[in-house]
């Protein structure tokens, strides 16, 4: 075993640390908030729904290379706002029901503030505001007709306001004057119930020299739709609506205890249920309809926290005494682990029966879930994130130095590295292959970039990378593009990529004042030869002189990932020693290289143990994945079987309270 040179932070990894009163220690669990992902999947599974909501909530922080990690997600005021709005448009989106088109007119003939009757209608002669209380009787987009003609005065026509509780007004020039008042409109969206309509003057004008005063006059007001609004879906509305007699106690409690059941990922009490009931009555008592009610207190339920994040409760919050998570907390945390969203119906009746806590139940439970089509997620969030293929596309090539490369060919290469981590999770190979494979799948269009023969087909399909220079992931186009700048590679991105990513070992931050290789400097050597002269200095040279040898081993790849021999008419230099210590002239010798490193599998497990959403640093955390990467090893370094240890080792299956 060769190690790695310390560059940077470095925890000590000392057998037994922190003494016998801490061995078997599950560690400090921080309340989890569902991150951005997690949301869209749960009210997806929870409702039925297409909307995405939190595609417009603010970006998830990340530590240590993941955006689930519990102590670093936050929620600000924003994030709340936009729970509330999303709660909102994920009931009405769910329990829309067919709403005919209306059409209701108001007569203006008062207003709160300065004006005066005229003519039928109303003639403002300062700025202000006539209200006009709208019964929406679904959501969607309404159109509002307003009457009116000026009196001009100054540079600028009249301004009409009509403005929809909280939302900004719409201002309209009206150049219509008395002898012909036209009707001006203007399209908004309306939530369904009762919704205040604001109409007024909203640039007065007088001059007083002239006298000349600028009035706005309207006599009517008319409310068209909605013209368009959720898509009806019976089937959604009686999952959520389970009985009919929606003004009855009973049904109300039917109702809202399975919703919240199910939203909160555990049996709400009674308490908690007659709470949501209240606001049932509450929304009676003020005229609305009971399933008006209703809709009210399913919002409450996904804004409450037992909705947004993970909760779980300790028995004695002081002690530090591990105890077993209880059978609905595990499935909570087993379906986010492997699915990214909320239980099934069948994990659902494990917890509620209590089996899920069983050793043998449990491993079942996992299995079967590896085998579903949503454990994509795994794919997609935590491969996306340790590979960095979500990364794909942040940042675009400089087309006339690749006019080659396009949306079409960057989309082969992120399904390539998808549907590669997918062979491993799925098909039972060994990650000591993973840097090294012969294989790899391609359509046609990667295949040709790849110089491979066609395969015949524009969907993947596996092919072989024998006789080839490319091996492993190292060496596949998502990887080699976003570790390179627009204009050329970055042996230091890739070489950073590899002790962050497959040695967990990162190095610190460049020195203050220290700049990289200027983008448009005239080439005077390979990138190779200029990023040397980092190493002539004693400060750059401690971490460049491990980091940038594993870059140099990749540069036969280019900023996009195609071979080549030749940069910029200087030949290409891939030798280097690894770790200072073991000589490679190639990069498949240097993939072969890394894939005999221990550390890269003990790296392989603190990234999948991290995924859980748990700092790696700690002491108790260095203790788990040293008993998980033993297991791993035994199992013959197997994806699929280090997924079950994780999901059935007490650091997953306990916890504990904190002084």
């Amino acid at each position: 075993m060769h190690g790695i040179p310390t560059c940077g932070v470095v925890i000590a990894l000392i057998a037994g640390c922190g003494g016998s009163e801490r061995r078997g220690d599950p560690g400090r669990v921080t309340l989890h908030r569902l991150n951005n992902a997690e949301y869209n999947n749960t009210v997806h599974d929870l409702l039925g729904t297409s909307l995405r909501p939190a595609d417009n909530f603010p970006t998830d922080d990340r530590a240590y290379g993941f955006d689930n990690v519990a102590d670093v997600l936050r929620v600000s005021a924003l994030g709340l706002e936009l729970y509330e709005t999303a709660a909102r448009d994920l009931v009405e989106d769910t329990l829309a029901t067919n709403t005919s088109a209306t059409s209701q007119e108001f007569e203006i003939t008062s207003s709160s503030t300065v004006g005066a009757a005229q003519s039928g209608g109303w003639l403002f002669f300062s700025n202000g505001t006539a209200n006009v209380d709208f019964n929406a009787p679904g959501a969607g987009t309404y159109r509002i007709s307003v009457r009116a003609y000026q009196q001009a005065a100054g540079p600028d026509p009249a301004l009409l306001s009509i403005e929809v509780a909280g939302e900004p007004p719409a201002l309209i020039p009206v150049t219509a004057l008395v002898a012909a008042p036209e009707t001006y409109t203007v399209d908004v969206a309306l939530t369904a119930g009762n919704r205040q309509i604001a109409v007024g003057f909203a640039n007065d004008f007088y001059d007083e020299p002239t006298m000349a005063d600028r009035n706005l006059w309207i006599d009517h007001v008319a409310i068209a739709g909605p013209f368009d609004g959720p898509v009806v879906n019976e089937d959604r509305r009686a999952a959520i609506l389970v009985c009919a007699e929606l003004d009855d106690a009973g049904c109300q409690t039917q109702i809202l205890s399975r919703f919240t059941q199910r939203a909160w990922r555990r049996p709400p009490t009674v308490a908690e249920v007659e709470r949501l009931r209240g606001l049932v009555g509450a929304a009676v008592a003020q005229g609305d309809t009971a399933e008006a009610g209703i809709r009210l207190a399913l919002q409450a339920v996904l804004v409450s926290p037992h909705f947004l994040y993970r909760v779980e409760v300790d028995p004695d919050p002081d002690s530090t005494a591990p105890h077993p998570v209880s059978s609905w907390e595990l499935a909570s945390r087993l379906s986010y682990f492997l699915w990214s969203t909320m239980p099934d119906d069948e994990l659902f009746a494990a917890a509620e029966s209590g089996a899920l806590v069983e050793p043998g139940e449990l491993e079942r439970q996992v299995r079967r879930m590896l085998d579903d089509a949503k454990a994509v997620a795994l794919i997609d969030n935590f491969a996306g994130q340790w590979l960095f293929t979500r990364a794909l596309g942040s940042q675009d090539p400089d087309y006339e130095l690749f006019p080659e490369y396009d949306e079409e060919l960057e989309a082969a290469m992120r399904a390539e590295t998808r549907r590669y981590f997918r062979a491993f999770l799925e098909e039972d190979l060994p990650m000591t292959e993973f840097l090294t494979a012969d294989f790899t799948y391609a359509n046609d269009r990667l295949a040709a970039f790849y110089g491979l023969p066609a395969p015949g087909s524009t969907e993947l399909v596996r092919v072989s990378l024998a006789d080839t220079q490319r091996r492993g992931f190292l060496m596949q186009g998502s990887f080699l593009r976003v570790t390179s700048r627009p204009k050329r590679t970055s042996p230091v991105l890739r070489g950073k990529w590899v002790l962050d990513n497959l040695l967990c070992s990162p190095p610190p931050p460049p020195p203050p004042g220290v700049e990289g290789l200027l983008e448009d400097e005239v080439a005077t050597g390979s990138i190779r030869d200029r990023l040397e002269q980092h190493q002539t200095n004693p400060v750059c040279a401690s971490c460049h002189s491990v980091m940038d040898p594993i870059g140099f081993g990749l540069d036969n790849f280019d900023a996009i990932g195609r071979y080549r021999t030749q940069d910029d008419g200087f030949a290409i230099d891939s030798s280097g020693t690894l770790f200072g210590e073991l000589p490679f002239t190639t990069g498949t010798q240097l993939v072969e290289a890394l894939a005999a490193q221990p550390n890269v599998y003990r790296c392989m497990v603190e990234k999948l143990y991290t995924y859980t959403g748990r700092p790696p640093i700690r002491i108790d955390a260095v203790e788990h994945i040293e008993e998980l990467t033993r297991e791993f090893v035994a199992s013959g370094y197997r994806l699929r079987e280090l997924i079950v240890a994780v999901a059935i080792h007490r650091s997953f299956t306990t916890r504990r309270g904190e002084p």
